[in-house]
C-alpha cells in the first residue's frame, strides 16, 4: 500500500494525520481526499504531492508568516498548485467546482468556528482576521484564474525599503556614505509612519502631498535630538508646534522627496509598482545659497587672528591639528577629510617634487596628487614615522570619518574669530587666489579635485598637468603674515 493512501471502493484515497496542536484549527484529526484513481503508480505520485502540500500548511500554522502580505502570497501559490492538481485529476466540471469549494472551506471553517457561526452566509468579511481574509481573497482570486498579487497585499513599505537599501549598498564602488543612508532611512521612517506601513504600490499622490504638508511643519533641528528617533511623526509635529522654531528648509524637503523618488524608481524598474510616480512634483524651489559670511572665503584679518591664537605647531610625532589643518588647507586646497585621512606613506616624491597622494574621495575627480607647499616643510618634520600624519584624531559620525570630531572642534574655535568662515571656505580662498592670478579653470580644478569641464581637456587629456606644473600652481598660495 503506497504511503498516505488507503483503498475505499476500489479507489485510492489520500489520508494524513493532523498534528495534535492543529486539530482544533481544522476541527478534525485527519485529512482525507479522494484521489480518483485505482492505479497504484498514479496514486503514489498524487499522495506524495498532497502530503507535501499539507505538511506545508502545518508548517505555516506552526510558524505563521510575519505579514498579511506573506499570507496572501503563500496562500495564492499553494492554491494555484492545488487548482492545477484538481484540473489534472477531476475532469468533470461539477467535480472540479466541488473541489474548489473545498478550498474555500479550508480557509473559512476555522473562522466560522472562531466566530461561533454555522453557515457561510452568516459571515461578514469584515469580521475575518486579516490573515484569514488575505487567504480567503487569495483562494477566490486563484479560482478566477488571477495569480498576480494585488497592490494591497504586496509587501509592506518598510520591507521594500530594506531591500532597496541592501541593493543600493551592495555595490562597493557606488555605495552611499552611511550618513546619506541614515538621512534616507529617516525619511522612510517618517513616511512609513504616515502611511501605516502600507505597500508602496498603494501610495497615491494625495498621500504624498499630505506627508509633505506635514513634514514642512517640523522643527528644522528635530533630528539632532537622539530621543527624536523613537518619536512618531505625530509626536514630532506636536513637539515642533510647541517650540516655535524655524521649519525645515526647502533644501531639506527636496532631499526628502529625492529619497522617496529613488525608492519608487527602483521599485518601478522591478515592476513592483506601476502608474504615475506620486512624488516628483512635491518638492519646493530652493533659494540659492548666499555667498555671505556663513561660507565665504576667509578675510586676511580673520586668518591672521586664527593663527595668532593657535601658534603652537605641536611636537615631533604629534603635530597639532588645530594649527596645521587650516594651514594645509590654505596651501593645498584639500578638503578636511582628505587631509585627516592621509598617512605618512601617502607623502611621495616624483621628478623631485614631494606630493600628497589622495587615493579616495567624494568623486572620481577627488582622486589626485597635490604637491606639498614649501611652507609646509616644518609640518613634515613633525609627522610620525608611520601611520596617519595626525595620529591622535578619533573617528566619529555615521561613516567613522577621522575628520568628524576635529571638524566640530575647529568649528567651535572658528566662531570665536571675528569675520571667520568655515573650514570648507579655505578652498574658496585657494580658488580665489588662482582666479586672481588668472589661472585657467581646467588647471585650478586639478588642484581642487573638481571635474575638468569640456571635452577637449576633460576627455582627451586624462593625465592633465605634470607634477612640476602643479607645484608651480601650489606655490602661488600664501598665508597672510
Amino acid at each position: 500500500m503506497p504511503r498516505y493512501t488507503k483503498i475505499r471502493h476500489n479507489r485510492y484515497w489520500f489520508q494524513i494525520s493532523i498534528p495534535a496542536r492543529h486539530r482544533a484549527h481544522f476541527g478534525k484529526a485527519t485529512i482525507q481526499e479522494n484521489l480518483r484513481t485505482s492505479d497504484v503508480r498514479t496514486a503514489t505520485t498524487a499522495a506524495l504531492e498532497r502530503a507535501a502540500h499539507w505538511k506545508r500548511q502545518f508548517d505555516l500554522l506552526s510558524s505563521p508568516p510575519e505579514t498579511v502580505s506573506e499570507v496572501y502570497k503563500i496562500t495564492l501559490e499553494e492554491t494555484r498548485q492545488r487548482i492545477n492538481w484538481i484540473k489534472q485529476n477531476f475532469k468533470d466540471r461539477e467535480d472540479r467546482e466541488f473541489q474548489l469549494d473545498l478550498l474555500e472551506d479550508q480557509v473559512l471553517n476555522p473562522e466560522l468556528r472562531r466566530l461561533g457561526l454555522i453557515d457561510r452566509s452568516e459571515l461578514d468579511d469584515e469580521l475575518l482576521l486579516d490573515e484569514a481574509k488575505a487567504a480567503f481573497d487569495a483562494v477566490r482570486a486563484a479560482k478566477r484564474g488571477q495569480f498576480t498579487v494585488p497592490a494591497e497585499y504586496r509587501e509592506p513599505f518598510n520591507s521594500t525599503v530594506t531591500r532597496f537599501i541592501e541593493h543600493r549598498q551592495s555595490d562597493p564602488i557606488d555605495r552611499l556614505a552611511e550618513q546619506t543612508i541614515g538621512q534616507m532611512k529617516t525619511v522612510y521612517r517618517l513616511f512609513c509612519d504616515h502611511i501605516e506601513d502600507a505597500p508602496l504600490a498603494t501610495i497615491t499622490r494625495a498621500q504624498a502631498t499630505e506627508f509633505m504638508d506635514k513634514v514642512r511643519l517640523l522643527n528644522r533641528n528635530w533630528g539632532r535630538s537622539p530621543a527624536a528617533k523613537s518619536l512618531t511623526l505625530k509626536q514630532l509635529l506636536e513637539s515642533s508646534s510647541s517650540t516655535g522654531a524655524p521649519a525645515l528648509s526647502s533644501r531639506t524637503l527636496n532631499r526628502y522627496i529625492s529619497s522617496l523618488n529613488q525608492l519608487w524608481e527602483w521599485a518601478k524598474e522591478r515592476d513592483e509598482v506601476s502608474g504615475e510616480n506620486p512624488f516628483p512634483s512635491q518638492g519646493r524651489r530652493s533659494q540659492p545659497r548666499r555667498n555671505d559670511a556663513a561660507n565665504a572665503p576667509w578675510p586676511e584679518k580673520a586668518i591672521r587672528a586664527y593663527f595668532e591664537a593657535h601658534a603652537n605647531p605641536g611636537t615631533k610625532g604629534d603635530p597639532d591639528p588645530h594649527h596645521w589643518l587650516p594651514r594645509i588647507a590654505l596651501l593645498s586646497g584639500m578638503r578636511l577629510d582628505e587631509i585627516c585621512s592621509l598617512e605618512c606613506d601617502d607623502i611621495k616624491k616624483a621628478d623631485g617634487v614631494l606630493y600628497f597622494d589622495i587615493t579616495d574621495g567624494k568623486t572620481d575627480s577627488s582622486v589626485r596628487v597635490v604637491p606639498v607647499h614649501s611652507d609646509l616643510k616644518g609640518f613634515l618634520e613633525l609627522i610620525p614615522e608611520s601611520g596617519f600624519i595626525f595620529p591622535k584624531l578619533t573617528p566619529g559620525g555615521p561613516d567613522r570619518k577621522r575628520s568628524w570630531n576635529v571638524g566640530k572642534r575647529l568649528g567651535r574655535r572658528f566662531v570665536r574669530i571675528e569675520g571667520s568662515s568655515t573650514f570648507h571656505a579655505f578652498r574658496k580662498n585657494v580658488a580665489e587666489t588662482f582666479e586672481r592670478e588668472r589661472i585657467p579653470e581646467t588647471e585650478a580644478s586639478q588642484i581642487l579635485g573638481h571635474k575638468k569641464a569640456g571635452i577637449t581637456y576633460g576627455v582627451y587629456s586624462p593625465n592633465g598637468l605634470r607634477i612640476d606644473q602643479k607645484r608651480d600652481l601650489i606655490e602661488l598660495l600664501k598665508i597672510p603674515e
